[in-house]
């Protein structure tokens, strides 16, 4: 198996949102500075630091013009502090250097000056994220049981060159039907344990890693609905049955028509153990599982209203002085491989 892609992967480590508008509907609208950063534990930091001014609703303006580039952006642990640098070509992004390692268990304080403001927040990085496959499993459907899958959770790891696998990944067969892809309640592929005790959420990220494999059309499947068996993605779960659009939804298209969808998959979860049913899989091949526990900032975050559901409501955010979000995980990683079920 070929793993130089891994090289390139980049970790989702958090919902980004920039350029937003957070009016009260009973005050009146005053610009303030937006700031988006998340930290993962044992790592260095992974995405960048987003600084924005926000714009008042109806304001004519380019969202690229929001970004602000001549901030000063500084992380501290109390004792020692860093001071994250502008990226280029990238304006309103800034990150600390790749050889500063942000510990678990651990406050940082975040502080960000522009535009004649000073912002202010702080978040505790979760100590430890436990994650195991739960052995002896059955899955009980028209009065038959099905076993499920006991997997290897502990074959990776992280390096200055990138992932690499350290032991062995698992194989598990993507099956359709009745008892498999019907609901949440469908059969698992497996099933993960995690110290669910620790913590009020922890987000789930489903990576494929070879979701831009390119490959000629089964010969009865018309991906890209041109009437020719020609080229695809083609380590996309295809199925146009109506449960399964009903659960997933239509597809995204590209500028010729072919089929694909989000990549990772996100979910968030509250109790143990998860079943990873088909739900959690849009794509064949081999696949990064990312268990990661969050902070409690990004709890009281999305008690709020992060995804604009309501343009007057504002999101829990605990960035003192402006609105954003300053978080932290701790992720634990595993790489399995998910093969179609008529291979």
């Amino acid at each position: 198996m070929n793993f130089k892609h891994l090289n390139k992967l980049i970790i989702f480590s958090g919902l980004i949102f920039f350029g937003c508008d957070f009016q009260d509907v009973d005050s009146p609208y005053q610009e303030k500075i937006s700031v988006y950063a998340n930290l993962q534990a044992n790592l260095p930091m992974m995405d960048t630091v987003y600084v924005s001014r926000t714009a008042k609703i109806g304001e004519e303006v380019d969202a690229d013009q929001l970004w602000i580039s001549n901030a000063v952006v500084k992380i501290s642990d109390g004792e020692q502090i860093e001071v994250a640098s502008p990226i280029l070509g990238k304006p309103g992004r800034y990150l600390t250097r790749k050889d500063y390692i942000y510990k678990p268990g651990t406050k940082y304080f975040l502080t960000v000056e522009a535009n004649g403001q000073k912002l202010s927040a702080e978040t505790t990085t979760p100590e430890k994220m436990v994650i195991e496959s739960v052995k002896d499993v059955t899955y009980r459907c028209k009065e038959e049981s099905i076993p499920v899958a006991h997997i290897n959770t502990n074959n990776i790891s992280f390096t200055e060159y990138g992932i690499i696998p350290t032991g062995e990944i698992d194989t598990i067969r993507y099956r359709s039907g009745e008892c498999f892809t019907e609901s949440f309640a469908s059969y698992p592929f497996f099933e993960i344990d995690f110290n669910a005790e620790d913590y009020s959420t922890v987000r789930i990220l489903t990576q494929a890693l070879e979701d831009k494999a390119w490959g000629l059309e089964p010969e009865d499947l018309d991906y890209n609905s041109n009437g020719l068996r020609d080229s695809t993605y083609i380590n996309l779960i295809y199925d146009t049955t109506r449960v399964y659009t009903i659960w997933k939804g239509p597809y995204y298209r590209d500028e010729n028509n072919n089929p694909y969808r989000q990549n990772p998959f996100v979910w968030t979860v509250e109790t143990s153990p998860v079943n990873m049913s088909w739900l959690f899989f849009n794509y064949y091949g081999l696949q990064l599982i990312v268990f990661q526990a969050t902070d409690n900032n990004y709890y009281e975050y999305l008690k709020g209203d992060p995804l604009g559901q309501n343009i007057y409501t504002l999101p829990n955010s605990n960035i003192d002085g402006g609105y954003g979000l300053f978080s932290s995980t701790y992720a634990s990683y595993f790489l399995v491989y998910l093969k179609p079920e008529k291979k």
